[in-house]
């Protein structure tokens, strides 16, 4: 009885095998953009604290005002926090999923940016952090790439 249970349990699993799609196939601009909104919104609503304190300590740069020290520790925790997310977040493991099924590298780039773009940070702040190069961390940080992170 036993010998013949196995094969009858793995029929659903050869089914399921035979009927994946193939990427090049399926990976089209419509398929794709819903997916990487989905990870994007998630990744958006876990960042959201972060960013809340990164446009705080921005706005009172960009006014010439000296952040506070309480400011400046909510950011620290804040940088943490969104590292934690783009290093192995829900939203950043479904875009790395995503890139990975429609080979895609771009893709974990160019969601990230335009993520970090849309958080309505001051345009000085956004310059700043891209002539740092924090931005490129950030976003090797989301494609994994980072080794030093960690």
């Amino acid at each position: 009885m036993k010998s013949l249970l196995a094969p009858l349990l793995c029929l659903p699993l050869l089914a399921a095998c035979a009927s994946t799609p193939d990427p090049a196939k399926v990976c089209t601009a419509e398929w794709i953009a819903p997916r990487a909104e989905r990870a994007v919104d998630r990744l958006e609503d876990k960042t959201a604290k972060a960013f809340r304190a990164l446009r705080k300590v921005g706005a009172q740069w960009v006014r010439g005002d000296k952040p506070g020290a309480l400011s400046m520790l909510s950011l620290r925790g804040a940088v943490r926090d969104l590292e934690d997310e783009l290093k192995d977040g829900r939203g950043v493991r479904d875009l790395r999923m995503l890139a990975r099924t429609c080979d895609d590298p771009e893709l974990i780039r160019n969601e990230v940016t335009k993520l970090l773009e849309r958080q309505d940070i001051p345009e000085p702040v956004l310059n700043f952090l891209r002539g740092s190069s924090l931005i490129d961390r950030l976003v090797e940080l989301a494609e994994g790439r980072d080794e030093d992170a960690g």
